[in-house]
């Protein structure tokens, strides 16, 4: 963790988000100082309908199988497909020279594009996606599941068959899953924000830009997310005002937490470390204890600028679309450029994601939104 005391003013389109203080919510104004009326509600197609070219061999990237609506879910098999991508940018080291099937999906607006593929035993298909019909335009791929926040356009997915050190390519049956789910409009709208970011450099796979120098992170935006330690509230006390160790009274914490929060789970995870920064057990960015039901459900990023704490944001598995009102500003990192955040353990729960999973992180419009699970759609 790190001591920054830096309130965050992020600005976007037409408006400016309000740092605050430490104990009242942020407010939202526009650059007159009015308030930012709430968004219009979108009709129509999210996803164009698309029953394909008539050209052949379909699953080629000059003829890709058209994804017409979602969800969808598409059986089929690596085995007999072109291998026309050795490699792709958002992980270049990866040997990816098996054959493959590709895929084209247009959306209409913006949205949250979801993707997961479930391969047959002993075989080994990646997912990718990719904002143009190449390679070099990848932005997010994985193992099993991945998500981006797309714009509107024409977008590719590919199955790609993993090759193995001996270069064998453990090609197969799999099954592909597609899901997208639009944001604005709905009770989770959010809004788009650049933050600087502590990173040396932007890493692939993650929608990040450092051509003028410091790394800036676009919102609404998906990547791997830590799963985070726990922080000292402040209806906890301490003989030396914090923990002693990893699990010093972190049952009582867990307790407080369920009580408060409502939300009924297995914890285990320990109190953050010590040494940090000079910090101490338990002790977050602020360098004070947190509110109870901020601690329940607070995610953090390595910002420059870190906001007030209580900050509303939103985490979505883009896949299943389980989404968590979550609480930001009391904690800073992970350093890793290739991570996109943290979350503690009670938000990987809700959503059902494990650590390093891809989850979308995103700044509410309404910060009036209570914290914990929430259904967007």
């Amino acid at each position: 963790m790190w001591w920054w005391w830096i309130a965050c003013v992020a600005v976007r389109s037409g408006a400016v988000r309000d740092g605050g203080d430490d104990t009242g919510a942020p407010t939202e104004t526009d650059t007159a100082g009015a308030a930012v009326p709430p968004p219009t509600p979108t009709t129509g197609a999210l996803v164009v309908p698309d029953a394909g070219d008539g050209c052949a061999p379909t699953g080629t990237f000059a003829c890709p199988i058209p994804i017409g609506a979602v969800p969808f879910v598409d059986s089929n098999t690596t085995q007999g497909g072109a291998s026309e991508a050795d490699s792709y940018a958002c992980a270049p080291t990866i040997d990816e020279s098996g054959p493959e099937r590709v895929y084209r999906i247009t959306l209409t607006r913006p949205a949250l594009l979801g993707v997961a593929v479930d391969a047959d035993p002993g075989v080994d298909v990646d997912v990718h996606v990719l904002s143009a019909a190449d390679p070099a335009a990848c932005r997010t791929r994985d193992h099993l599941a991945t998500g981006w926040y797309a714009e509107a356009g024409v977008w590719t997915i590919v199955a790609d068959s993993w090759v193995d050190a001996a270069g064998t390519p453990p090609s197969g049956g799999y099954t592909l899953t597609v899901q997208a789910r639009e944001l604005t409009g709905t009770a989770c709208a959010v809004s788009q924000d650049d933050l600087a970011m502590f990173w040396d450099a932007c890493e692939p796979g993650i929608d990040c830009d450092d051509s003028a120098g410091t790394p800036t992170l676009h919102l609404p935006s998906v990547g791997p997310v830590v799963k985070e330690a726990h922080l000292v509230t402040v209806d906890e006390a301490f003989p030396n005002d914090w923990p002693t160790s990893f699990t010093d009274e972190i049952d009582r914490h867990y307790a407080l937490s369920e009580a408060t929060s409502g939300y009924a789970m297995a914890r285990t995870e320990p109190w953050a470390p010590s040494g940090e920064g000079g910090s101490r057990f338990g002790q977050g960015a602020t360098g004070a204890p947190l509110p109870v039901a901020d601690e329940a459900w607070y995610v953090n990023l390595y910002w420059r600028d870190r906001p007030a704490g209580g900050t509303r944001m939103l985490v979505v598995d883009p896949l299943s679309g389980a989404a968590v009102v979550a609480s930001g500003g009391w904690e800073t990192g992970p350093g890793d450029a290739a991570m996109l955040g943290g979350a503690v353990e009670e938000i990987h729960d809700a959503v059902g994601t494990v650590h390093e999973d891809k989850l979308l992180f995103a700044f509410l419009d309404d910060q009036s939104l209570p914290l914990g699970p929430i259904a967007c759609w």
